[in-house]
């Protein structure tokens, strides 16, 4: 018996130590926390809670909470309400009548027979990470706009220089460009000769903050391989036959600017291993000198050759490849940006007329020729061809007649159906029609009426003239 009686003590003490621990637990809590009955009559709150309500706990304790809520004590609506009522845990957003941001969650819980004998609800002032994620979303709009202004900034570069971006992969590469201006990472150009690739140089450089010191450029394929590392790093007197007066190299020059390498592939290997050191330390050391001098140039290479086989080959060094090929930018060809052709065609007309005074134009049927020609020589080919024909044609239309011999016999023989590749943007009709219209322009260089063409394509005559007005083709130009 007094065993028992012992035990029954002791178990009444374990549990008044605990319930004194989650006391202490709750009273000592951060987060509001209150504790209603199956009936919303509240039962307990700890002082986080009364201090977020403003209410003193003598005067809800033991009452309904709808009647302390009409005295303004609680909050409606109510989470531990809306959990007896659902028998479920109920999470509310709510706005207390002092400004306070709060989250209430109410837990009920349930006795054996799955009656609610009690909701404990827990209430967390949110008010100051409401005004921080306010301030966020503030600053993040400043940010979007800055961002945006900067976009407009760009794209009103672009439309103002006098590159010409219309295809996709041509914006995507000017845009490239114009990010890569803003940090000063080694950039490898790539792309065919007469793609542009200078141009690119300049636009990245005047974009640096390196804008106001020297961009200076040297073409290794060039220079005479036994000029190339005295250009590069300069020479001191009396290092090779000739050299009577010491000589800054281009990398001292370009200290605090750019220094760009075009056909960097021409290298010879020699040079290649002082190209390297340098990039890794930042030191010059002149030909037949012995002090080093550091300086700060950033590194823009481009080449129209395959780098990855002139490694295989030998021909080019594996680190230095690496070395270079930090961010590498890749510029269409022309034939890749058809988007792009006649823009350009009518910039460098307009831009050679105007510096000759002479006024020029093209007709449809010598555009047509211009846009079919695959243009090997890229942009500096379709450039040197249109101050061709401003400065050589007499009149000021220019038609198929003034254009050069390869333009005329290329665009017959490079012009395939099976193999043109049309931009993705082009619905099927709009394929279908350049196709038909091709064709059309075909046979009206080599027939001299509509009856003629109608015979040739099995057309009627009337089809014929529909279609050559809606296209705007005349009929036999040679």
């Amino acid at each position: 018996m007094a065993r028992e009686k012992l035990r029954s003590e002791n178990k009444t003490l374990e549990l008044e130590h605990l319930t004194r621990e989650l006391d202490a637990i709750i009273e000592s809590s951060s987060d509001g926390l209150f504790v209603c009955d199956g009936s919303g009559r509240i039962i307990h709150m700890n002082p986080a809670s009364a201090r977020i309500n403003r209410a003193p706990a003598e005067k809800v304790i033991g009452r309904d909470y709808l009647d302390v809520a009409r005295e303004g004590y609680v909050i409606l609506p109510s989470a531990a309400l809306e959990a007896i009522k659902k028998r479920e845990v109920v999470s509310l957003l709510q706005e207390s009548r002092y400004g306070l941001k709060l989250i209430s969650t109410a837990t009920p819980v349930f006795d054996d027979q799955g009656n609610i004998i009690r909701v404990v609800v827990s209430e967390r002032d949110i008010t100051e990470m409401d005004r921080l994620q306010r301030k966020l979303e503030e600053q993040q709009a400043i940010g979007d706009q800055f961002r945006h202004q900067v976009l407009e900034l760009r794209q009103e570069y672009l439309d103002e220089h006098p590159v010409v971006a219309r295809s996709p992969g041509m914006i995507k590469a000017l845009n490239q460009a114009l990010k890569l201006s803003e940090v000063d990472s080694t950039v490898l150009l790539l792309g065919e000769s007469g793609v542009g690739k200078s141009l690119f140089a300049d636009l990245i450089h005047s974009h640096s903050r390196r804008s106001d010191n020297l961009l200076i450029k040297i073409n290794c394929g060039a220079i005479p391989e036994t000029l190339i590392e005295a250009e590069l790093f300069g020479y001191e007197r009396g290092a090779f036959t000739g050299a009577v007066t010491s000589k800054p190299g281009q990398l001292e020059l370009a200290d605090g600017g750019t220094l760009f390498l075009d056909e960097v592939a021409e290298l010879p290997l020699a040079s290649q291993v002082k190209l390297l050191r340098f990039m890794e330390d930042g030191q010059v050391t002149r030909l037949g000198g012995t002090v080093s001098r550091k300086v700060d140039v950033r590194i823009i290479a481009a080449t129209n050759r395959d780098l990855e086989k002139r490694v295989e080959k030998q021909l080019f060094r594996l680190d230095l490849y690496y070395r270079l090929s930090v961010i590498p930018l890749t510029i269409p060809a022309l034939r890749d940006r058809k988007e792009c052709l006649l823009p350009l065609i009518r910039s460098f007309i307009d831009r050679f007329a105007e510096r000759s005074s002479k006024p020029k134009r093209l007709t449809r049927s010598a555009i047509d020729r211009l846009a079919s020609y695959p243009f090997p020589g890229n942009v500096r080919e379709l450039m040197n061809i249109c101050e061709r024909l401003v400065v050589m044609t007499d009149t000021e239309m220019i038609d198929v007649s003034d254009l050069p011999r390869a333009v005329v016999i290329g665009s017959d023989d490079e012009f395939s159906a099976a193999t043109v590749r049309w931009p993705e943007v082009m619905s099927m009709a709009q394929i279908l029609e350049s196709v038909e219209r091709a064709v059309l322009v075909e046979a009206s260089r080599v027939c001299r009426s509509q009856q003629e063409i109608a015979a040739a394509l099995d057309m009627s005559q009337p089809t014929v003239a529909r279609k050559l007005q809606k296209y705007g083709i005349a009929i036999g130009y040679k």
